[in-house]
Order: C-alpha cells, then sequence, then structure tokens
C-alpha cells in the first residue's frame, strides 16, 4: 500500500460500490460516542430520540425518587441495549444512565429504528420477543431490596486480572477477601 496508495482507494471504492443503500443509510445514520467513566449517556426526564447498544464497557441505570433518594435499577455491558423502551413508547427517559467505566457505544436515533422497521419487521418481532421474556423473567425473581435488573448478564462481564503492583502487596489474602465478598452477593 506504500508502494501504490491508489490501491487503497480502489479498494475502498469497490467496497462501497458493493454495499446495499440500506447498509450505507444505517452507516450514516449512527453515532459512534465514546463515554468516560462518570459521563451521564442521558439523565432521568431527557427526551428519548434514540437507543445506545453498548459495545464496550459498562453502564449503570439510577432512578432517583422525588424525596432526592436515588436506586439502582440495572447495569449494561456488550451488545445490550439502553433506553430502547422509553424510544418505543415514546415517554421521557424514566433513569439517568451513567459510564461505570470508559464506554463506547452505538448511538441508533428513532428514524434509522423507524426505517429498519418498515424494512425489516421480523427485527422488531424478534426485540420484542426479548424485551418480553426480559420483562417476565424480572417478575419472576423475588424482588431485593433494591430493583435491580435480574436478565442473565454475566455473558457480558469482561473477565478481570488482579495484578500486585509489588511484591509487598498481600495478593492471596486480598483475592480471598474479593471471593468471598462476592459469593455473599451471589456473583
Amino acid at each position: 500500500m506504500r508502494e501504490h496508495p491508489r490501491v487503497v482507494l480502489h479498494v475502498a471504492h469497490t467496497v462501497v460500490r458493493r454495499l446495499s443503500p440500506f447498509v450505507r443509510q444505517v452507516d450514516f445514520a449512527l453515532d459512534w460516542v465514546f463515554l468516560e467513566s462518570g459521563r451521564a449517556v442521558y439523565r432521568q426526564g431527557d427526551e428519548s430520540d434514540c437507543t445506545f447498544i453498548v459495545l464496550s464497557g459498562r453502564l449503570r441505570s439510577v432512578i432517583t425518587h422525588g424525596n432526592g433518594k436515588k436506586e439502582l435499577v440495572g447495569e449494561y455491558g456488550k451488545g445490550d441495549l439502553v433506553g430502547i423502551v422509553e424510544m418505543v413508547t415514546q415517554t421521557p427517559r424514566s433513569t439517568t444512565v451513567m459510564a461505570v467505566r470508559d464506554s463506547e457505544l452505538a448511538k441508533l436515533p428513532e428514524g434509522l429504528f423507524n426505517a429498519i422497521k418498515l424494512r425489516f419487521p421480523i427485527v422488531v418481532t424478534r426485540l420484542i420477543n426479548l424485551l418480553g421474556h426480559r420483562i417476565l423473567g424480572s417478575w419472576k425473581k423475588p424482588s431485593v431490596s433494591r430493583a435491580i435488573d435480574t436478565r442473565p448478564s454475566q455473558n457480558n462481564f469482561s473477565t478481570v486480572a488482579i495484578v500486585p503492583i509489588s511484591d509487598d502487596v498481600p495478593l492471596t489474602a486480598f483475592t480471598y477477601e474479593l471471593y468471598h465478598s462476592l459469593c455473599v452477593c451471589g456473583e
């Protein structure tokens, strides 16, 4: 490619020419969002004109009650859809969603969602099926003191390595403490 840079343009042109107009429309309509840890994706009460797909990172959904008390509602990881229910029902955001880690998201505008819905209705049917299973799953679980999203999300967690910064760190003791603490939480 360094010797013949025109090859890159030829390959790019060939790829774009072979893409369907619909795929190009989707590519132009999607926004790619990088969110630093601690930043809000959206806030409770905001207009819901889009949904987000988590590409990497971790998000946490929190609801603020009238008395100012905050309650954890759910967590989202790679592959999860965030804010879809509010967008589909055209209601204001019911929670505030914050990035727990640096996260990359794909922002799917409502207009693109409607275009997909018109062109491929089976996608919406599958989405309703997934949302229905999520809701039924949360109803069948006994309620805990806080209403944490109870869908099976372990398959989108990332592996975490515990590495000491020096030989003075009591790694074994720390690891056992962490393990026992997670067991108490049910993790």
